[in-house]
């Protein structure tokens, strides 16, 4: 008998809200409510816990539920089908909207109960029959049924030209610092004493909180360098309470992720090679109980080179001119990219308007894609048409995390900033014979 999922950590009041809506927990009867919801809209940002607090809730009360990934269900027959498989809805094929929502009332008919979880919801908008029909199947199906449809956009932006009626909101709110601690504590997989967990997670966010926030990442880099943290501790050199010296021995190495905290590719490779030294160490103690614990290493920063050499030609001067953009003021695009720009005379507002800039402190800035590709257009040297290829590619350096998107709900606009440091993309710079410092603003 598999044991039931913990439950989740900093998500309370979002399983209260719950309660009061589909039932109220393992503590009561589910029969107390005597209707469902016609349709629920669970709305947060990616990473805060939305799928496995449905999951476990769902699980916890005891309601038929099913769960369909709107992204893997690409074809509305596949959806129907997931949804009634799930829901144990009987032999025969469900291909259309009609044989669905028929088998849907023959499975639950009787007064029984069912809940549809649609993650990734926001897939639907361009199905609009399809999101009319999920946000409507009590009144279609005269079944006791809720939709929950599971998404990262607000219903402003997910709802369809068609209106449809509007479903009830439940927001996931983004962690705070301190529910971050609490959650990278809990789920260190050591067994430490809790306090000394809470002690290095909050020492990781002292570094990475102004950097990132995503849950995944910060447990990525906790999980990565605490070998390293507790290997004084394990040496004997100082006790779980000695906070000054078990910081100054970490210090180092998280500052060192600091470049790498969204390039996923060198820090999945160093994670790979922690697993198979703590394979090793297993296998070691197993054959001999008696031998003392080998020491995993701490992780090395992987050579720059290795990933800039996979990149495609063109991805890298893209690369190169989302830096350029992100980091030199729009102004100065026409004194570095058009060729009879006239003189730029100094004055002293300009000198101290500089001096303010510097912005390798202040960070990389947001910029349109317009903006990206003229740059892209001036800097390369042979002509290059304005392809699907070049758009795929920009894609394709979002996925990497080389540059992330922002405002993706406005699609004639798309802004984009940069996540590479002057290092990485000086080196890229370097294998396509591109001088980065002579287009820099900072550095003219």
């Amino acid at each position: 008998m598999c044991s039931s999922p913990p439950r989740p950590v900093c998500r309370d009041s979002n399983i209260d809200l719950l309660s009061l809506y589909l039932g109220p927990g393992h503590e009561g009867d589910v029969e107390d409510v005597p209707c469902l919801p016609e349709c629920l809209l669970v709305q947060g940002v990616a990473g805060v816990g939305k799928s496995v607090t449905l999951r476990w809730f769902l699980q916890d009360i005891g309601i038929p539920h099913a769960f369909v990934h709107c992204v893997e269900a690409y074809q509305p027959r596949l959806l129907y089908q997931s949804i009634m498989d799930q829901l144990g809805g009987g032999e025969g094929k469900c291909e259309t909207v009609s044989d669905f929502t028929r088998m849907l009332g023959e499975c639950l008919g009787g007064g029984k109960r069912g809940v549809i979880v649609l993650e990734s919801g926001e897939r639907l908008r361009d199905e609009s029959t399809m999101l009319s029909v999920f946000t409507r199947l009590q009144e279609i199906t005269g079944c006791n049924v809720c939709t929950i449809v599971e998404t990262r956009l607000d219903w402003c932006r997910l709802r369809p030209p068609q209106d449809i009626i509007s479903p009830i909101t439940l927001h996931f709110a983004q962690y705070t610092r301190e529910e971050l601690v609490k959650l990278v504590g809990s789920l260190l997989e050591d067994d430490r004493d809790e306090q000394f967990r809470l002690q290095y997670a909050g020492l990781v966010l002292s570094v990475f909180y102004s950097v990132t926030r995503s849950m995944m990442e910060l447990l990525h880099i906790a999980r990565l360098n605490y070998s390293t943290y507790v290997k004084p501790v394990i040496a004997g050199e100082c006790k779980d309470t000695d906070t000054k010296k078990l910081w100054f021995n970490i210090e180092p190495h998280l500052r060192k992720c600091l470049s790498t905290v969204h390039l996923r590719e060198v820090a999945s490779k160093q994670m790979v090679s922690l697993e198979l030294e703590q394979n090793a160490v297993k296998e070691e103690t197993t054959s001999t109980p008696l031998a003392p614990l080998p020491l995993a290493a701490g992780p090395t920063i992987a050579n720059v080179n290795r990933i800039t050499i996979e990149l495609p030609f063109y991805s890298k001067f893209i690369l190169i001119s989302a830096f350029l953009a992100s980091y030199n003021p729009a102004k100065s695009d026409k004194r570095f990219f058009v060729k009879h720009h006239g003189k730029q005379r100094k004055t002293l507002t300009s000198m101290k308007s500089k001096e303010k800039l510097n912005s390798q402190l202040t960070g990389p800035k947001p910029f349109p894609l317009e903006r990206l590709l003229a740059i892209f257009y001036n800097i390369v040297e042979e002509q290059v048409n304005p392809t699907a290829n070049i758009y795929s590619q920009v894609t394709s350096l979002v996925k990497l995390q080389l540059l992330s998107a922002i405002g993706l709900d406005m699609m004639d606009q798309p802004r984009y900033r940069c996540n590479v440091s002057l290092d990485f993309v000086r080196t890229v710079a370097k294998t396509v014979q591109f001088d980065i410092y002579k287009y820099l603003y900072d550095h003219c």
